[in-house]
């Protein structure tokens, strides 16, 4: 019985090895982030939500060359992958003066697996070769947005956040913290989730997503007094928070 049972032990851990073998191995060829996704089956198997940050090199191409952009959301078509929203021009409103991002899109993949195909795909890297070092932040979900309105100016905010500390720490809108105000100039939440960031070295955590009518209009709401001194209020919960504005597009969701 101790020999049979020195036996099972033997091959429970030469399981173990090769396990790790395998995600030592999927980890060193698409990278952590990617690995989580492959590991994790229901990121893996289910629709997946990119939402890209693009830098000012990504959105001009030369004349007679598509942009970035444009040759992702093509490449992506490849795989099924839908462009839900599109914005037009994007100003950083809060954090780093040193990020570059003037535009930014979301995307549906039909599945985690999905996207991590685009991004290890031989045609990614010739696409991506030109930005080096990587200036796109690809920031991932398995949280699907409400349906986002093309015409409607956007406030995207990014931060990092400790989860086990409990409710989040932004507020509600129409009630309390940070969003409360927004109701009153005439916006809406239309994605509040948890994010991963794919590729670089951001630490943020969760995107939060609002709709307003207006850029006019959000920029009021960041710049009210009462928005300013909640945002001071959540800044003991929050870290590494960015804001953008980013101003309706011409895409027109299919």
């Amino acid at each position: 019985p101790g020999c049979c049972l020195s036996r099972s032990l033997l091959g429970f851990l030469l399981f173990c090895l090769v396990l790790a073998a395998a995600t030592a191995g999927v980890v060193w060829y698409v990278g952590p982030s990617l690995a989580a996704i492959v590991l994790d089956g229901d990121r893996r198997e289910n629709p997946y939500y990119l939402l890209q940050l693009l830098p000012a090199a990504a959105v001009t191409g030369d004349v007679g060359d598509p942009s970035y952009r444009a040759r992702f959301v093509t490449l992506a078509a490849e795989d099924d992958a839908v462009l839900l929203w599109q914005g037009g021009e994007a100003d950083v409103v809060q954090g780093s003066v040193l990020l570059d991002v003037v535009a930014a899109q979301v995307l549906e993949f039909p599945s985690g697996a999905d996207l991590v195909q685009v991004l290890t795909s031989t045609a990614y890297r010739v696409l991506d070769r030109g930005l080096s070092p990587r200036l796109v932040r690809h920031l991932g979900t398995g949280t699907e947005p409400l349906p986002l309105a093309p015409d409607l100016a956007s406030v995207v905010v990014l931060y990092r956040f400790d989860e086990a500390a409990g409710a989040l720490p932004l507020g509600r809108p129409g009630e309390v913290g940070w969003l409360r105000l927004v109701p009153d100039y005439g916006g809406k939440v239309r994605w509040d989730a948890p994010i991963n960031v794919i590729g670089s070295d951001e630490s943020w955590n969760r995107v939060l997503m609002l709709q307003f009518p207006d850029s006019a209009a959000a920029e009021g709401w960041l710049a009210d007094p009462l928005t300013v001194t909640e945002r001071a209020i959540a800044a003991k919960d929050v870290d590494e928070l960015t804001a953008l504005v980013v101003q309706p597009g011409a895409f027109s969701p299919r």
